[in-house]
């Protein structure tokens, strides 16, 4: 009888043993849940426990480096720190070209592209492109004694742009459609401005939500003439297939919309948070 009892315990044991070791082989590396319950089920990181984000530092307002010239700054950046602290996450910022931004989240360098992406048509085909979080427009900026107010008036003139942005985009379909003007590409878009600012350029086509910020304190010597009817609001880009953490960074994002956090950091970087109101 001690021997049967004996054999029925160790039995039992070895499939306890078992049970558990087959509950730790399933788990996913680098898997999570969303908050607020897992509405948006589980969902994967490139690296456990981290939200990597590809960003090009150098878009103010929305991504720049604080005066040390080494603290990344701006309206995305505080978004993305609230979105990944929402979701329990160590947030990491990549700084990337954005001539290549989009092709390093399609080879898994990071999980997400969060750098003033204008949601349109084309990328949608390319990339799984998030709900919008901020509205925006392609806007002209010139000097405020320019007689330039439309983009017709541009015959004849100079317009900078930062390279492969939408604005470009847009510029090049109207010197394609015979505007003749000079398109002037910068890798950046402080230099397209750097450009107005010395009278190299007669104009300058960018975001509305960067045209006042960078002016700065000349925005007095500038105007904005002309704007898109057609608007390009501001949203996330995933790898297509990543539908989990798309929904799960969308939930967080819900989240600190509705309580409040989205419109703090709206109103410290744009002054009003009537750029958020985009639903």
């Amino acid at each position: 009888m001690k021997k049967v009892i004996i054999i029925v315990i160790a039995i039992a044991l070895c499939l306890g043993l078992l049970s558990a070791c087959g509950s730790n082989g399933g788990s996913a590396s680098g898997s999570g849940s969303a908050s607020s319950g897992g509405e948006s089920g589980a969902y994967s990181t490139i690296k456990e426990g981290t939200l990597s984000v590809g960003i090009e530092i150098g878009y103010p307002p929305m991504e720049y480096f604080d005066e040390d010239g080494k603290t990344p700054i701006g309206f995305d950046v505080e978004m993305m720190t609230a979105i990944a602290e929402d979701m329990g996450l160590k947030l990491e910022l990549i700084d990337t070209a954005w001539d290549g931004i989009f092709a390093g989240v399609d080879t898994d360098k990071y999980d997400v592209v969060v750098s003033c992406v204008s949601w349109t048509e084309d990328r949608s085909q390319k990339m799984l492109l998030s709900k919008t979080y901020v509205a925006n427009a392609p806007v002209l900026v010139v000097p405020k004694d320019s007689t330039v107010a439309d983009i017709k008036d541009l015959e004849g003139k100079t317009v900078a742009v930062q390279m492969e942005t939408t604005a470009d985009y847009l510029m090049q379909e109207y010197v394609a459609g015979g505007l003749g003007t000079e398109l002037k590409q910068f890798d950046k878009v402080i230099n397209a401005f750097d450009e107005l600012k010395a009278g190299r350029t007669d104009a300058v086509c960018t975001d509305s939500v960067v045209a006042a910020f960078y002016l700065g304190d000349e925005a007095s010597n500038y105007k904005t003439v002309w704007e898109a009817d057609e608007k390009e609001p501001i949203c996330m880009a995933f790898k297509k297939g990543n539908d989990a953490l798309k929904a799960a960074v969308e939930a967080s994002l819900d989240n600190i919309k509705a309580s409040g956090k989205l419109a703090e950091i709206a109103n410290k970087y744009f002054g009003t948070e009537s750029v958020i109101d985009v639903e």
